[in-house]
């Protein structure tokens, strides 16, 4: 089953307020986008509604953005501000696969920064740097790029 992404990031934001390891908006796209990678390459479907748009730091969903922007930079150290975006209607109930999702994605990338996640991002074989345009802000980047990356990333032959 396909979520919210904000729903998702709500996720990875709790789990950073609950663990004192408090994301920024940055990290919570790259969080995101690799819960999204992991759920196509394991359960052959999306994690989350939306698609991934190429921006200048890397994958980015824009209803994450508008719902987390009030941070800017900051790292999120509670959600008493938070305003969900029209997508995210609770309650919701992950289910045991969404949930193994985005525990193992914690569990991998919680202590790496913002920055490295995004340099990471632009790697030269990446989805991101195949539809990347610093002129347009909202390319896709097709969830069957993501699946093949993800695929390739997690699953060694």
């Amino acid at each position: 089953m396909a979520y919210p992404a904000s729903l998702i990031a709500f996720a990875f934001v709790k789990k950073g307020i609950d663990e004192g390891l408090f994301v920024t908006q940055m990290k919570l796209q790259k969080l995101v986008y690799f819960a999204q990678g992991v759920h196509l390459a394991k359960y052959h479907q999306p994690l989350i509604n939306e698609t991934f748009q190429a921006w200048m730091y890397g994958p980015v969903i824009p209803e994450i953005y508008q719902d987390f922007k009030l941070y800017g930079s900051r790292p999120i150290t509670n959600t008493a501000d938070f305003t969900p975006s029209a997508t995210y209607k609770p309650p919701f109930r992950l289910d045991d696969e969404a949930l193994d999702t985005i525990n193992y994605s914690w569990a991998v990338l919680k202590d790496f920064s913002a920055m490295s996640l995004s340099k990471w991002t632009h790697r030269a074989d990446g989805p991101w740097s195949k539809v990347y345009d610093p002129d347009a802000k909202s390319t896709p980047i097709h969830n069957t790029d993501i699946k093949q990356y993800f695929e390739k990333l997690l699953i060694k032959p």
